[in-house]
């Protein structure tokens, strides 16, 4: 009676954990585009390994979630789940030395957690984790076959969404015409013209692209020889840019502010807009989408020919 008890327990240790993993990649998910950004913005990896390397950590969530409230492959798969836990909370050590206290992104954007509250939470899943390494296997026949099921499963999920590098092409949507007009009016941005290197955004505070897209901007800024002038043309007021700020903590920059009906005829309706200028001439214009990491530092490293 008492063995019997006690098994339950244990798996139900072992099922909270894969839960947990499970609701993880799903949140991840979500927003993968914010989670691959936020990789990225640590400048370790360029965005397309950043992009893949986010999915693989969904895929390994995934899987090993479901794997362990099946217990198949029990031993291996706990021995992963405390190797990821561990390595997750190495990175927490990280950022909690760094200062970051920022969303970590470990439950996507859904539930914001610190590095520290994040670090409390694998503590919690490792405590779990010992107790439901103790159960015992469930009786299932084929499991070499559902280990193969489980991680083609996993893989399609991660693998869903493409990752940057894939998929069809965007073309990035920009109205030279209601520009120039728009410089007739704004002297800040006809008095571009006369610099040499220019990244002029066009954003909503607002909007999750633009959030993405300029934190991916800020990185490749970071790592520029040669510093820009930087404009931003905002559509919002000055508390939800202090609050774009604080979430996407990119650089404050000079600015000012549009109506809607003013900024997005130059956008043909679609931010964010991210043009690279060189005395006056559109060298390169991105979105969120069509960003080029690879482009977009070849420019800002570029010498002036003139």
């Amino acid at each position: 009676m008492t063995e019997g008890i006690s098994d339950r327990f244990y798996y139900t240790s072992r099922c909270i954990v894969g839960a947990l993993f499970l609701l993880s990649a799903i949140l991840k998910f979500i927003s993968i585009e914010s989670f691959e950004s936020y990789v990225f913005s640590f400048g370790f990896f360029s965005l397309k390994i950043s992009s893949y390397l986010s999915r693989f950590l969904l895929f390994a969530e995934t899987s090993l979630g479901i794997l362990l409230i099946t217990t198949v492959g029990k031993k291996w798969v706990d021995y992963l789940c405390y190797s990821l836990i561990t390595l997750f909370s190495f990175f927490l050590f990280y950022l909690l030395y760094v200062g970051d206290d920022g969303n970590c992104h470990c439950m996507g954007e859904t539930f914001s957690l610190t590095p520290l509250q994040s670090l409390l939470k694998n503590v919690w899943l490792l405590l779990l984790l010992l107790f439901g390494s103790k159960c015992k296997p469930l009786q299932i026949k084929r499991d070499r076959l559902l280990i193969v099921l489980v991680l083609i499963a996993s893989f399609v999920f991660a693998f869903i969404k493409l990752p940057v590098g894939l998929g069809q092409y965007k073309e990035t949507k920009f109205n030279e015409q209601a520009y120039h007009k728009l410089q007739e009016e704004y002297h800040e941005l006809k008095a571009l013209d006369e610099e040499d290197k220019v990244v002029l955004c066009f954003f909503s505070v607002k909007c999750k692209h633009c959030k993405m897209a300029m934190r991916k901007l800020e990185v490749c800024l970071k790592k520029a020889d040669i510093q820009p002038t930087v404009q931003w043309v905002v559509w919002g007021d000055d508390v939800g840019l202090q609050e774009f700020i604080e979430e996407t903590r990119v650089t404050p920059q000079s600015h000012f502010y549009l109506t809607p009906i003013k900024l997005m005829p130059v956008t043909e309706y679609n931010v964010p807009l991210i043009l690279f200028m060189q005395h006056g001439e559109v060298k390169a214009k991105m979105s969120n989408a069509t960003f080029d990491e690879t482009a977009c530092v070849t420019f800002l490293n570029a010498q002036d020919a003139n």
